[in-house]
């Protein structure tokens, strides 16, 4: 959250891990109690993922609060330890501790009928444990540190989470074939700040299109930004500086379809081999990874590659929530006239005026209003 209003604000009871809560009173003008709009969203602080939580879910409750309340106990499960890295088919790949083989694994039916409204209930990056003592079996599942979630595309009832545990968001766009779309770069930076995921956007195919505006752009904001040429393979220009900027980490690549993804990841970590496909004719991407899956970097760390999509749906969210997770935004939430401002058509709103000076980008306030009128008034 950029400027000096977070930290003027700081008192009793402030966290370095706000839930959206406490984001809430983190950027208004006033302390003390709040009206019922703050209730409306389940408080991170209070979802403790080291010690028994005994609080009986709610509506408020966010989906990952539930996941981690209902599998308080799973790390107490028999089994060896190892971490989801990918499926086949109904399968699901799990990778050792040891450093053995990948194993395919079942999973316990107890563990399928956790967590309601979720199409898949294991993702990458999800700590297990698994019995080997006959067909390997996923018998525990641990509680989740972060994910990265969207409404699924054919039901948007269901959410479709793609990987947890991660340290990076790695958002990919491409300056040409197809051309960079910011407004989904910020549906993707919105669901980085909510699960508290630092973002580092990359931009690909610098020879097929021109991106000096949204590089500088998203530099301004304060996020890394990385020019790649991930055609070229591992000596391409921009290759290693990424490369050293995720060492030890565990990384997931999101970004629309045909922006070269895969190629990024055969560049970064050759090994991999990880499939590429071409661009359709009409200028959107060909599905070439079809779910989820990690690899070891060389040195430390996880690289994730989740399948190529079209859109990037935010659900679950209130458009309170989302202007606080538009940092450009919340920098002027505390001086609008109303603390619950959604600044689309509140009067004395520090938001508008302030895209109207030009202080905060029209286009990151387009793509504000898309996900406010779009995602969430579909939800």
């Amino acid at each position: 959250m950029a400027g000096g209003h977070r930290d003027k604000h700081k008192g009793a009871g402030w966290s370095d891990r706000p839930g959206l809560g406490r984001l809430r009173r983190a950027n208004t003008k006033e302390s003390g109690r709040q009206g019922r709009w703050e209730d409306r969203a389940e408080d991170e602080t209070a979802v403790d993922l080291h010690g028994a939580i005994e609080r009986a879910s709610h509506a408020g409750e966010s989906l990952l609060a539930k996941f981690n309340r209902l599998l308080r106990d799973a790390d107490a499960g028999d089994g060896e330890p190892g971490e989801v890295s990918g499926f086949d088919g109904t399968r699901v790949l799990v990778r050792p501790d040891d450093g053995g083989p990948e194993l395919p694994c079942s999973v316990r039916r107890v563990l399928k009928k956790l967590v309601a409204g979720v199409k898949n209930p294991l993702c990458v990056g999800d700590r297990v444990r698994v019995d080997r003592s006959h067909d390997p079996v996923i018998t525990a599942l641990a509680p989740r540190r972060n994910q990265l979630e969207r409404a699924d595309s054919h039901n948007r009832a269901l959410v479709q989470v793609f990987a947890a545990n991660l340290d990076r968001l790695v958002v990919v766009a491409s300056a040409g074939d197809p051309p960079i779309k910011p407004a989904l770069i910020d549906r993707y930076l919105v669901i980085a700040a909510f699960n508290r995921i630092e973002p580092l956007v990359v931009v690909t195919k610098p020879d097929r299109g021109e991106a000096a505006a949204e590089l500088a752009l998203y530099r301004g904001l304060g996020l890394e930004v990385h020019l790649v040429r991930a055609d070229c393979g591992a000596e391409g220009e921009g290759v290693a500086a990424l490369r050293a900027a995720l060492a030890g980490l565990t990384c997931v690549v999101a970004g629309q379809s045909g922006v070269g993804k895969s190629s990024l990841i055969n560049a970064l970590f050759p090994e991999a081999a990880a499939r590429t496909g071409r661009v359709a004719d009409e200028g959107h991407g060909r599905h070439t990874t079809n779910s989820a899956r990690s690899w070891l970097l060389p040195g430390g760390g996880r690289l994730v590659d989740t399948p190529g999509i079209r859109e990037c749906t935010i659900t679950g969210l209130e458009p309170l929530d989302v202007a606080l997770l538009y940092s450009d935004l919340a920098r002027f939430h505390p001086d609008c006239h109303f603390r619950d401002c959604t600044h689309r058509h509140e009067p004395d709103c520090a938001v508008r005026a302030a895209v109207g000076r030009g202080d905060i980008a029209a286009s990151r306030y387009a793509s504000y209003l898309a996900i406010v009128e779009e995602d969430l008034a579909a939800t």
